[in-house]
Formats: structure tokens, C-alpha cells, sequence
């Protein structure tokens, strides 16, 4: 590290910051908390704080702070503070006269009550007793009522009027026979209470076996009660299978994906017609492979390498083209919306779109002709990018590697696509050291695996090798996620494009401080002056 120039700037020097939106919403609230009788438009709000925030994003936190009944809005685009309103007590005095409305999470104890984790992260927790959970479960989204009482020393308490999304409707329990009817005991200890099963959804049950219960209804007004069916027996699994059945239902996965998801996704032709190779770049000849872990089963990334006329070399990285076979407001849609990502377990992995798609379809397997779309870059013989290329292809890859197996072609200098794969695993040492250069930081840490047997049961634990196939992978993937990134950012420039951006924030500038003061201490001086410095 450099010993840092003199960073100090001058007074009145300094750069107006721009607030995220929720640190915007905060400055714009303690402004009006601190000049109740005052209105605001967004242009006196920019100047009162000092930020260069846009008027459209003071407007929007305005907007936000009024929803949330922290401020009123005027005429003019103007807004003041909204006063706290009062209700009279319907209950003898015993409210202290703040009430209101809340969104948050349940949080369910062991003796029937819970705690709603509300959204503004400016508010407490309300308590709601189990008379006014309103069917409510643990991890709902809801929207609560809350009041003050004064024997709850200033915290809120409320009660449940509606039920905005629900964690799970599926839970694992023992099943008992009470009398006459059946009921199965929730094996979580924040579900405290029994689901009655009738007789005729039991699916094939018997007492004392554990089951997967889904529940269809609730009964009674004063506390409702919930009853349901059994879909699924769980007493014949091995304990491995078991445990790992048991953290994704117990966490709200669906294990299996509904009769409509899976017939839409059967009917889906395999066959690749011409109109759709004649609407994509052809890219079948140039030689492509796939590197993924040994173990994997759905390939969905490829890389293909082609030596040009003109000297230069052309990089190719694709992905499989899920949107062609998932049409929007299709069951299939709906269905990945829903799951919106794949699970990952030590020895399985739940997928968000049925095999169909994600181990067939959509899996880029060799020898097969795929749909995909693409990144397709041109280095020049200084290994500079001079051209690149974003859309649809069609492709064929030639071979599947693991990183082992593209780690030891590379090693010993002989195997298929030896040249290949030396070649790509130069570009990227030189993009990695590109961007260190730039300002990135390595975070290298080690990350445990564990081996199991045919049975799932763990046999070792172990370090994963970190290894240049590894990095070679990581880096192209990087490059192109960056460069379409930026591509449709330029676009922006001229027309609003909606796009989802992976974005890695400047870090707490105190923080960096309090490490820049604890290497200082260690003997080490950091230049601050910029994130390429820090990084250096």
C-alpha cells in the first residue's frame, strides 16, 4: 500500500452525495421532523440537504414517506409533516391514543402468540395474541392494526386483518387419532397447534406415522382452527432422505411441481425447426464445451472458442435461451415466479422449472443441437476486445468437462482441446488482472464440501480446491454479465430500458476509515482517495 498524498479538501470543497432511496426517505423525514410547520417541494429539499439526488427520487421518497402516513402531500408538489393522529380508546381508557397500520412478518412463539416484524424498519415489533391472528401462520406476510396500551410499557400490540401471503400451507407432524377424528402435531415448535385431518384425506395414513399435511380451511370464529389432507407419507424415507425432505418443506418448498406445470412442460417439442436456426446466429461449427462440477446434471453455461481470419480470436459465451420454451403467463411462468430460484442441498438440488426443461431442454449437452443466447467477444492479438456481439444462436457443443478434467488437460498439456483451453485460460488471467488493476478486490475463502456414499450419509468433509478451470469459468461469465450490463445501460441513455442490474455498492466510507485507522496501527498507511487505491 502507498502512503496517501494529502487528501484533504478544502472548506466549502466538498461534492453533494447522492442518497440511496432509503437513506433518502430518512434524511427527507428528519427534515420535516425537524420544520413541522414548513412545506417542501423536491427542488428546496435537494438544496435544504445538500445531495444530488434527482427530483423524481425526492418526489418518489416523498411519496413513499406519505403511504406510510410520515408526511402529507400539498399542492405544488409540496409536503409537510404528517401529525401523529389520535383515536379515542373504545376500551375504557386503556389505549394511550397512537394507532395505525403496519406490514411485516409473523414471527410465531411457542404459546400460541406472535410478533409482527414490520417492513419500516423505523417501527417495533407489534405483539398480537393468538385471538387475533386471524388464521395468520409463522413467516406470513401480513398487514396488521396496532395500538399503545399502557400496561405494555410503550410497546405495540394489534391484531391481524388480513393475511397479504402465506409462508407455507404445507408442514410435517406426527399423525394421532383423537376420538373420532385425526389430527396431525406440527413437528415446528411455531406452529402450536394440531391440524385436523378427516378420515377420508388421509391418503393412505395410519396413526403415529409422519406426514406432510397441506391445509385447505379453517373452522370456528372466536380462534379459527386450521383442517387439512395428507400428501405425502414420510415414515418409510431413510433419515437422510428425511432431513432433506424436511428443510425444504419446512422452509416452504414445494417438493413437486403441479399436474398443469408438468403436462405444459411435456408437450413442449424437443424438435429445433429451421425457422428458428434462420431467426438466431449459427454458431454449430465453431467448437463449444461446457465446464461444470462433476456431479452436475443440468449444463447451462457453454464457452466456444474460434480463431478468425483476420489473426484475432473470437470468444463465445452462452446460456441456455430458457424463453423460448417458458412463455409469459404460461403455467410454466407462473410456476418459476413463483419458486423464483433453484435449491441447493449438499446432495441434491431443487429445481425452479421441472426436469423437462432444466435437465433436457435447457441443459446444453453435448452432441445436441441447443437454443442460447449469447455474448460473443473479438480480441485482437494484444488481447484487446474490439468488437462484440449480444443475442440469439444456435449451438452445438462438442464435449463436456469437468473442472477436474479441464484442469488436468491444461496440466499435463495433452487431451481434447488442449490449444483451446489454453488459449481461453490466457484471456482470462489477463481479464482478471484487468480488473485488480481496476480496483477489484479478491475475497478468497475457503469453502468446505462434504463426500457422501450412494446412501447420501456423509463419508468426509473437505476443502475445495480452488482451480484455474475455476477461475477461467468465473472470469468469462463475469465478462459478459459486465459488458451486457453496460450495453443496456448506454441504451438507457436514450430510452428508459427496464433491466435488472447485480450491483456491488461503494463501501461504508466509516468503515473504511476504521480499517484504514487498524492498518495504520499494524504499520500500514491506505490511500482512501479512491477505490482503486483502497483496493491497492
Amino acid at each position: 500500500m502507498t502512503k496517501p498524498k494529502n487528501t484533504k479538501r478544502k472548506k466549502g470543497s466538498k461534492t453533494a452525495k447522492k442518497l440511496k432511496q432509503r437513506e433518502l426517505q430518512k434524511a427527507v423525514f428528519r427534515l420535516l421532523r425537524e420544520n413541522p410547520k414548513k412545506r417542501y417541494n423536491p427542488r428546496q429539499i435537494a438544496r435544504k440537504l445538500g445531495i444530488a439526488n434527482s427530483k423524481d427520487s425526492i418526489y418518489e421518497a416523498l411519496q413513499h414517506l406519505a403511504k406510510a402516513g410520515k408526511a402529507q402531500a400539498l399542492e405544488d408538489y409540496k409536503f409537510k409533516l404528517k401529525p401523529r393522529e389520535s383515536y379515542r380508546s373504545s376500551t375504557s381508557g386503556q389505549r394511550s391514543g397512537k394507532e395505525g397500520i403496519c406490514e411485516g412478518y409473523v414471527d410465531m412463539t411457542r404459546s400460541g402468540a406472535a410478533y409482527i416484524v414490520c417492513e419500516r424498519k423505523d417501527h417495533n415489533d407489534v405483539f398480537v395474541s393468538p385471538r387475533n391472528l386471524n388464521t395468520a401462520l409463522h413467516g406470513d406476510r401480513v398487514r396488521v392494526q396496532y395500538w399503545y396500551r399502557r400496561s405494555r410499557f410503550g410497546k405495540p400490540e394489534g391484531k391481524i386483518v388480513e393475511v397479504l401471503e402465506r409462508a407455507s400451507e404445507r408442514f410435517i407432524g406426527t399423525l394421532y387419532r383423537v376420538g373420532q377424528k385425526y389430527v396431525v402435531v406440527p413437528d415446528q415448535e411455531n406452529i402450536p397447534f394440531d391440524i385436523t385431518v378427516a378420515s377420508e384425506h388421509l391418503n393412505g395414513a395410519k396413526e403415529r406415522d409422519l406426514v406432510v399435511v397441506q391445509i385447505t380451511g379453517w373452522e370456528g370464529k372466536r380462534i379459527p382452527v386450521p383442517h387439512g389432507k395428507i400428501v405425502r407419507v414420510l415414515s418409510d424415507l431413510s433419515l437422510n432422505e428425511l432431513t432433506m425432505q424436511s428443510i425444504f418443506i419446512n422452509n416452504g418448498f414445494e417438493l413437486e411441481f403441479p399436474e398443469e406445470v408438468l403436462k405444459e412442460a411435456a408437450r413442449i417439442k424437443e424438435e429445433i425447426t429451421e425457422a428458428d436456426i434462420a431467426a438466431r446466429r449459427d454458431m454449430r461449427r465453431v467448437t463449444t464445451f461446457t465446464i461444470d462440477p462433476e456431479d452436475a446434471k443440468d449444463f447451462d453455461d457453454a464457452l466456444s472458442v474460434r480463431i478468425m481470419k483476420n489473426g484475432h480470436t473470437e470468444i463465445g459465451i452462452h446460456i441456455a435461451d430458457v424463453s423460448h420454451y417458458v412463455k409469459p403467463g404460461s403455467a410454466l411462468d407462473k410456476e418459476a415466479l413463483k419458486r423464483s430460484t433453484s435449491v441447493y442441498l449438499v446432495d441434491r438440488v431443487l429445481p425452479m422449472l421441472p426436469e423437462r426443461l432444466s435437465n433436457e431442454l435447457c441443459s446444453l449437452r453435448p452432441h445436441e443441437d441447443k437454443l442460447t443466447f449469447s455474448a460473443v467477444f473479438e480480441f485482437d492479438e494484444s488481447q484487446k476486445i474490439v468488437k462484440q456481439w449480444f443475442g440469439r444462436t444456435v449451438i452445438h457443443s462438442d464435449h463436456r468437462f469437468s473442472y477436474e478434467q479441464a484442469q488436468q488437460v491444461m496440466d499435463e498439456g495433452k487431451g481434447v482441446f488442449l490449444k483451446e483451453l489454453l488459449l481461453l485460460n490466457k484471456l482470462s488471467k489477463n481479464l482478471r488482472k484487468a480488473r485488480f488493476k481496476n480496483g477489484a478486490i479478491a475475497f478468497d475463502t475457503e469453502e468446505v464440501r462434504f463426500r457422501l456414499n450412494e446412501e447420501g450419509v456423509p463419508q468426509e468433509a473437505y476443502v475445495k480446491v480452488r482451480l484455474e478451470a475455476h477461475m477461467l469459468i468465473e472470469e468469462f461469465m463475469l465478462l459478459a454479465n459486465k459488458s451486457v450490463a453496460k450495453f443496456i445501460a448506454d441504451k438507457g441513455k436514450e430510452k428508459e430500458v427496464p433491466f435488472v442490474y447485480r450491483i456491488h455498492d461503494l463501501p461504508n466510507e466509516e468503515k473504511v476509515v476504521e480499517l484504514a485507522r487498524f492498518a495504520a496501527e499494524l504499520g500500514f498507511e491506505m490511500d482512501l482517495s479512491t477505490p482503486r487505491t483502497i483496493a491497492s
